[in-house]
C-alpha cells in the first residue's frame, strides 16, 4: 500500500527529534557526572571551592536523562510503526503530538511574558551592563518563544493529520491489505483513546514524584514525607484504573476520570481566591532546593501564575468536554434484533 508524503515526514522529524533527544540525554549523563564530581572533591572543575549543590542534583540529572532517552525510544519505535503503517503508530503519533503541544504552549506564554516584563539581575552585575543583559534575556526569550512555537506547531498539525479519516483508514487497513477491503473501525474514538494513553503514562509520572524530595500542594496543604508518598500513590493508582478502563469503554472510568477533572478544577480554582497559598507553595520549593532563587518581580510572578492557571483551565475543561461529549460510546453496543415479526405484504 502506498504510504503518504506526511507520514513519511512525520516519521523523519521523530527519529530527528529522537537523536537531539539521545543528544540532551548525553548532556545530562555528563553534567551530572560533573556535579557528583564536585560534590565529593569540594572543587569546581576550574579550581576554587565548589558552589553548594544539593546532594539529590546528581541523581535528579540521571533520572532526567534516563526520562529524556526513554522518551527517544519511544520516538524511534513510533516512528518505525509509522514506516510499516501499524494502527498503534497512529495513536501513538497523536499521543505524542497532544504532549509536545501541551509542553510547548504554556512555554510560549512564559517566554513572551519574560520578553514584556524584565527579570531582576544578579547583585554582582555592573548597573552600566544592566541595559544590555536585559536586551540579551529578551533576545533569548524570544529565540525560545520561536523554538516552543515550531514544537507546538508540530505538535497541532499530528494532532489534525493522524485524526484525518483517509490517514486513519490508512492503519486500520495496514500494509498487507489491499486499497478496496474495508477497514476495520474501531468503537473507541480517538480521543479517548489519546486521554487514556494520557492518563495511564501519568500514573508512572505519579510514582515518580514520590522519590522527588520536593513537598505535594493539595487544597492548599503542603504535603511531606510519607503523607505526600502515600497521596502520590493513591492518585497514581486512580489515574492508571481510569486510563485502563477509559481504554476498554468503562462507563464506571469514564465518571471516574471526570470526578478527578472536578477535583482538579476545584483545587485551580482554591489556589485563584487565595494565591498567597501557591506563594507559599514557591518557598517551601526553594528551601527543598537549598538553592538561593532572586525574588521575581510581583508583576512577572502574576502575569506567569495567570499564565498557568489560565492554562490549566482549559486543559481541566477541555479533558471534561471530551469526556461528556463522547459519553455515548461507553454504552455497550446494541444487540441485534432476532426473531423479528415479518410484515405481509
Amino acid at each position: 500500500m502506498k504510504r503518504l508524503p506526511g507520514v513519511i515526514i512525520s516519521a523523519i522529524v521523530l527519529i530527528l527529534g529522537s537523536l537531539l533527544q539521545m543528544v540532551f540525554a548525553a548532556g545530562m549523563v555528563f553534567a551530572g557526572a560533573v556535579e557528583h564530581n564536585q560534590f565529593r572533591s569540594g572543587v569546581n572543575p576550574g579550581g576554587g571551592p565548589a558552589v553548594p549543590i544539593p546532594a539529590w542534583m546528581p541523581v535528579f540529572m540521571y533520572g532526567a536523562a534516563a526520562f529524556l532517552l526513554g522518551l527517544a525510544v519511544w520516538g524511534i519505535l513510533t516512528a518505525v510503526g509509522l514506516f510499516r503503517l501499524r494502527r498503534w503508530a497512529c495513536y501513538s503519533a497523536l499521543i505524542i503530538g497532544g504532549c509536545l503541544a501541551l509542553f510547548a504552549l504554556p512555554q510560549i506564554f512564559i517566554m513572551l511574558v519574560m520578553m514584556a516584563v524584565p527579570l531582576p539581575l544578579p547583585a554582582n552585575v555592573d548597573p552600566s551592563q544592566a541595559q544590555m543583559m536585559h536586551t540579551v534575556t529578551k533576545v533569548m526569550s524570544g529565540v525560545m518563544a520561536a523554538i516552543y512555537t515550531i514544537v507546538c506547531a508540530i505538535g497541532v498539525s499530528w494532532l489534525v493529520y493522524f485524526n484525518r479519516k483517509v490517514v486513519r483508514d490508512l492503519f486500520a487497513m495496514g500494509p498487507g491489505q489491499v486499497t478496496q477491503g474495508q477497514p476495520t473501525e474501531s468503537r473507541r474514538p480517538i480521543m479517548i483513546s489519546v486521554l487514556a494513553v494520557f492518563m495511564m503514562i501519568g500514573a508512572p509520572m505519579c510514582l515518580i514524584m514520590v522519590f522527588v524530595p520536593f513537598p505535594a500542594p493539595i487544597f492548599g496543604l503542603i504535603l511531606h514525607g510519607w503523607v505526600k508518598a502515600a497521596a502520590f500513590l493513591v492518585y497514581a493508582a486512580l489515574m492508571a484504573a481510569a486510563g485502563a478502563g477509559l481504554w476498554r469503554l468503562e462507563e464506571w472510568a469514564r465518571r471516574l476520570a471526570l470526578a478527578m477533572q472536578v477535583v482538579g478544577l476545584v483545587q485551580l480554582v482554591l489556589y485563584i481566591v487565595r494565591p498567597w497559598l501557591l506563594t507559599d507553595y514557591s518557598a517551601e520549593i526553594d528551601r527543598a532546593m537549598n538553592i538561593p532563587q532572586p525574588q521575581l518581580p510581583a508583576q512577572l510572578q502574576t502575569m506567569m501564575y495567570g499564565v498557568m492557571f489560565g492554562f490549566s483551565a482549559m486543559l481541566l475543561i477541555a479533558i471534561v468536554w471530551i469526556l461528556i461529549h463522547y459519553r455515548g460510546a461507553f454504552r455497550p453496543p446494541a444487540a441485534p434484533l432476532e426473531n423479528q415479526p415479518t410484515v405481509a405484504a
